[in-house]
């Protein structure tokens, strides 16, 4: 499976960008239930936790750590996606961003 690995760089300390991350989480489980499905969490430490949904039909798995100055997400894009890789990538960058801002 292709793998879309994305750093987002803030200020904003691990504990405060991990809070925002959690509320982001929150209102995606609540804002896309038609769109996001079957989806999982599993907290491996306060700052990382590995998940999985399903969207429009596709298997997405991936991991998101909070780090001092940094936020990194992985995600395990199905084949059947590949195509829309960079699409992906730049609206997952973009979110990202803006919930860390």
């Amino acid at each position: 499976m292709p793998l879309v690995k994305i750093t987002v760089p803030h200020q904003l300390g691990q504990e405060k960008a991990t809070e925002r991350l959690k509320q982001k989480h929150a209102e995606i489980k609540q804002q896309h239930t038609y769109t996001v499905t079957d989806l999982t969490e599993t907290w491996i430490n306060p700052h990382s936790m590995e998940f999985a949904f399903k969207v429009y039909g596709f298997s997405l798995t991936g991991s998101v750590q909070s780090f001092v100055d940094s936020v990194m997400i992985s995600i395990d894009l199905p084949v059947a996606a590949f195509l829309m890789k960079n699409t992906i990538e730049s609206q997952i960058r973009k979110e990202l961003t803006q919930v860390l801002n």
